[in-house]
């Protein structure tokens, strides 16, 4: 499981990550709050060789906490996938907190 930067090298390739993937990312930073799909700076989160979902997620630096704004889900990816995408967060998190 990765999560990625919509700046990453396969998201900004917007063409192939269309053919590899079947997905279209829009950077709605820049798009108006109403509008948005996946949120302000959503994350797509690769699992395997799909797209599997889109997160928006926030670091709240005062309370120590990584916050999910939205959800986005593609596909089911049951329990064990979920699990695994739960532990890419955490490790996210701790990245973005600096422990």
């Amino acid at each position: 499981v990765h999560i990625l930067s919509p700046f990453d090298p396969l998201i900004i390739q917007r063409k192939r990550l269309r053919l590899f993937f079947g997905y279209d990312h829009v950077f709605e930073a820049y798009v108006p709050a109403a509008k948005r799909r996946f949120g302000y700076f959503a994350l797509p989160i690769l699992m395997g060789d799909r797209i599997v979902a889109a997160l928006d997620l926030k670091t709240d630096r005062m309370a120590g906490k990584l916050l999910t704004q939205r959800e986005t889900w593609f596909e089911d990816v049951g329990a064990e996938g979920k699990a695994a995408i739960d532990e890419a967060l955490g490790r996210f998190e701790r990245f973005q907190l600096g422990d």
